[in-house]
């Protein structure tokens, strides 16, 4: 008797569930997992993951917000508001702590503020990752930044992290990251909201329990036939967390043929080296694409964009950016030049804490029927 075809059904099912369901249930879904909050890519998730800790990548969210405006004023990003408003509502008192990078000026005064509001027993950390990644001092400075954080994160939990705890964390992060970059090639099997609600379970599950999801997934998509029928797109920007936004490209019969995101494909970047397992996470850092808070001489944002939305073939670029983002701001108007001289249509959406779907909706329609 033939065995019944598999279908990416109950993997898909359970990461969807994963990424959506409400943060502050989290030690009710893994309650033998001790949760450690960040909110950046720059914060190594190894080092948590071997200091005993499941890495939890604390997003923004559409809800009212509540207490923030005493803290922080209107004209600062969604992310940093929603989160601290999460944070000073208790929703996150779940979380051991929270790690932060060293990015733009918000997200320093985001750190300084959350320490201040921060329960007592509850650790908190900023990783300094240097800007300026082509100097020559970059990588000592890194390297001893990364082993500071260890020491530090090793007196918290009372125990040393060993080299071996750094290189089996290594590897397990190391799958995750393979087993992203062979989906990325799938992607046209599942819509866009289904896959990007995959790579946010990456950053909210614990990585032992989604890499078999993920791999369970992988076996079944390549017998699912592809579902880009509509105008592609390639999606540039920060962290997505408007996934209502991907509900209005799929109804109006657009596909994301590719991303850019913080919070998308770009965490998920190449893998992490061998040997010193601190020096290759710094290597690793260093020299990753990087985002528009860091420079490197070498790196031209609009060339590699320019290469990306090739390499998937999209039709038009859309701009996400979070509004008073200013680096990626920025790095906006370095890119444009690139792809008008290349003939790439492209789209910029200002994305607010509680967005006018209608008018995104207006917006995206257009770019659509011209492309």
């Amino acid at each position: 008797m033939t065995p019944p075809e598999k279908t990416p059904t109950q993997a898909l099912n359970m990461l969807v569930e994963a990424s959506r369901a409400p943060l502050h249930g989290w030690p009710n879904r893994y309650p033998e997992r001790r949760p450690m909050g960040y909110l950046c890519s720059y914060v190594p998730g190894e080092i948590i993951h071997a200091g005993v800790f499941a890495p939890v990548r604390v997003r923004g969210n559409a809800e009212p917000l509540r207490q923030v405006d005493a803290h922080l004023q209107s004209f600062t990003c969604a992310l940093c508001r929603s989160t601290l408003d999460q944070a000073i509502g208790g929703e996150l008192e779940f979380l051991a702590g929270v790690i932060f990078a060293h990015t733009c000026d918000a997200m320093q005064a985001l750190a300084d503020l959350w320490q201040m509001n921060a329960s007592p027993e509850h650790y908190i950390d900023t990783i300094m990752q240097p800007t300026s990644l082509g100097n020559a001092s970059a990588r000592p400075y890194l390297v001893a930044e990364l082993n500071r954080f260890r020491s530090r994160l090793a007196a918290f939990v009372g125990r040393a992290i060993a080299d071996e705890d750094l290189r089996a964390s290594i590897a397990l992060y190391n799958e995750t990251r393979h087993l992203v970059q062979t989906l990325l090639p799938l992607r046209n099997r599942l819509n866009s909201p289904h896959f990007f609600a995959v790579l946010d379970a990456g950053q909210s599950m614990p990585r032992e329990e989604f890499n078999p999801l993920l791999s369970e997934l992988l076996e079944t998509l390549e017998t699912v036939p592809s579902e880009l029928e509509g105008p592609q797109i390639f999606l540039v920007g920060a962290v997505l967390d408007e996934p209502r936004l991907l509900d209005l490209i799929e109804d109006l019969g657009g596909q994301v043929a590719g991303d850019d995101l913080c919070s998308g494909s770009r965490h998920f970047h190449d893998l992490v080296g061998d040997g010193d397992p601190i020096v290759a996470m710094a290597e690793y850092y260093l020299l990753r694409p990087p985002c528009p808070t860091k420079f490197h001489p070498l790196y031209d944002p609009g060339q590699r964009l320019l290469e990306q939305v090739r390499r998937v073939r999209a039709q038009g670029v859309v701009f996400v950016l979070e509004k008073f983002c200013e680096p990626h701001a920025f790095d906006y108007a370095l890119v444009i030049p690139v792809l008008d001289e290349a003939g790439i249509p492209h789209l910029l959406l200002e994305m607010e804490q509680t967005p006018s779907l209608e008018a995104l909706r207006t917006r995206l329609q257009a770019f659509f029927e011209f492309l």
